[in-house]
C-alpha cells in the first residue's frame, strides 16, 4: 500500500498532520503495526512542506526581483 497525499492539501493542513504524527511518536501512542505507515506519511508531509516553502520562496523572489535571471546588456 502506497501512501499518497490529498492533491488539495494545503501547507497548514500538512504541517498540522505532521505535528500530530510527531506528538504520537513522542508519547509512544503509535502501535508497532502502524509505525511504518506513520513514518512514511511523515516523510511525504515533510517533502510536501519543503517543496511548498521552496516554490513560495522562488515565487516571492521573482516578485521582488523580476529582472533576475535575465541577461543584462553590456
Amino acid at each position: 500500500m502506497t501512501a499518497k497525499l490529498d492533491p488539495k492539501l494545503k501547507y497548514d493542513e500538512a504541517l498540522e498532520q505532521l505535528q500530530e504524527i510527531v506528538h504520537l511518536l513522542e508519547r509512544k501512542e503509535i502501535n508497532i503495526d502502524d509505525l511504518a505507515g506513520k513514518v512514511k506519511q511523515a516523510k511525504l508531509l515533510v517533502e510536501f512542506c519543503r517543496e511548498k516553502l521552496d516554490s513560495t520562496e522562488e515565487e516571492i523572489n521573482k516578485i521582488i526581483n523580476p529582472n533576475d535571471g535575465e541577461e543584462k546588456p553590456f
